[in-house]
């Protein structure tokens, strides 16, 4: 009996897999939560340019999905990359300074220099840490569903947006004063 379970799992979790538009929908929540961390953390008093740089590379993947534009998918694919390099070395450069930065240090002179911060900027500095890290680890996941919507490619939106671009070519080449009449009629 729990094969056939496991089995009846496997194959759904495949049929998902397999799905473009769940795998889009989960990348964007993704990215949704990826700029909630990205603004949060942003909040913080120092260090929160990367931050802000992984604000606008989620942004940019929001447009790039609404659009269906797969040379701004691929775009993104780069960004990605670069945000995912950018992320590592920021973690490597400032992630010790920062855990550490609100603790208690003594100064070469012996004395404790706590009043020099205080507390909301410790709790400010560790929200921003704690931010980009929740962000590096979407961004990781949202990477991999990503790799799997390129890998599936685009499900027929070229029939979409074939019949979008006739519509928009029959409104731009007839006559505009026939449309504006229509406009004024419909108004009043």
């Amino acid at each position: 009996m729990p094969w056939s379970s496991s089995s009846s799992l496997c194959s759904r979790v495949r049929s998902w897999v397999r799905d473009y538009d769940r795998i889009q929908s989960l990348a964007v929540t993704l990215l949704y939560i990826q700029i909630g961390c990205a603004l949060l953390g942003s909040l913080g008093a120092l260090f929160n340019g990367v931050l802000l740089i992984n604000l606008v590379v989620a942004l940019f993947a929001l447009v790039a999905i609404e659009s269906s534009s797969q040379s701004l998918g691929r775009t993104y694919a780069v960004l990605l990359v670069c945000a995912i390099v950018l992320d590592i070395s920021w973690f490597i450069f400032f992630s010790r300074t920062i855990w550490y930065a609100c603790l208690v240090y003594r100064t070469l002179t012996g004395s404790i220099a706590p009043e020099k911060y205080g507390p909301l900027f410790a709790f400010s500095v560790k929200l921003a840490l704690s931010m980009q890290t929740i962000g590096f680890s979407v961004r990781l996941c949202s990477s991999v569903l990503w790799i799997q919507m390129y890998r599936l490619g685009i499900p027929s939106f070229n029939s979409i947006r074939e019949e979008d671009f006739d519509v928009r070519e029959n409104f731009l080449n007839s006559n505009s004063d026939d449309n504006l009449d229509c406009f004024l009629n419909d108004s009043a």
